[in-house]
């Protein structure tokens, strides 16, 4: 492989990760002042910069929000959203439950096989199941970073994430955060976070 075509693929591999951590940290731990203010800041850029139209114009309508909303309404939101057991607007973000209809079902048994033939595991200080909406964009994260040493292998479990697992949450996550007249922000995480990952799918074909 030539040098520049190296440095080609070393850049667009930077550009997944970064869209991928962008994306988890909308979702793995509660706001806090400096996690808005750089969702701010990069979300803002990414309105006239986007890599695709309809990405753009997710952060646009992201960005929006983000300027409107206080930091301890974005706060209550997510606790009620993702994190509150007693809550009647609790979004269940699990590839097992998207798919089986109950957490710990086959969708994980399967990631975590997936994850094993990787050689990855979860890390100690992620509490949610490895099938969850954070630990899966985490894992795309982390097999980016890897792919020039996974080679084939790396790639056909990132499209096996991304198409088995990614695409179809996220469309259900989307539907019952659609469906909640008090969501605001999340609403609008979940658009971008399609938007993402629909064009990051074409960089498979």
């Amino acid at each position: 492989m030539s040098t520049e075509l190296q440095r080609e693929n070393a850049a667009i591999r930077k550009v997944r990760g970064f869209f991928y951590e962008l994306n988890k940290s909308f979702f793995l731990a509660e706001p806090d002042p400096e996690k808005v203010g750089h969702w701010r800041q990069i979300i803002n850029s990414l309105t006239a910069e986007a890599p695709s139209l309809k990405l753009g114009a997710a952060a646009r309508q992201l960005s929006l929000a983000l300027d409107e909303l206080e930091l301890n309404a974005i706060k209550d939101e997510y606790y009620e959203l993702f994190f509150n057991p007693f809550s009647p607007r609790l979004i269940s973000w699990t590839a097992s439950v998207s798919v089986n209809g109950r957490n710990f079902g086959p969708k994980l048994v399967e990631i975590r096989q997936l994850m094993a033939a990787q050689g990855l595991e979860k890390e100690e200080k992620f509490k949610e199941p490895e099938d969850s909406l954070p630990i899966l964009l985490d894992l795309m994260a982390r097999l980016i970073e890897m792919e020039a040493d996974l080679g084939a292998g790396g790639a056909a479990a990132q499209l096996k994430i991304l198409e088995k697992f990614l695409l179809p949450l996220t469309a259900h996550m989307n539907r019952q955060l659609q469906a909640d007249p008090g969501a605001r922000l999340y609403p609008l995480c979940a658009d971008f976070l399609q938007a993402w990952l629909e064009f990051d799918e074409s960089y498979f074909v």
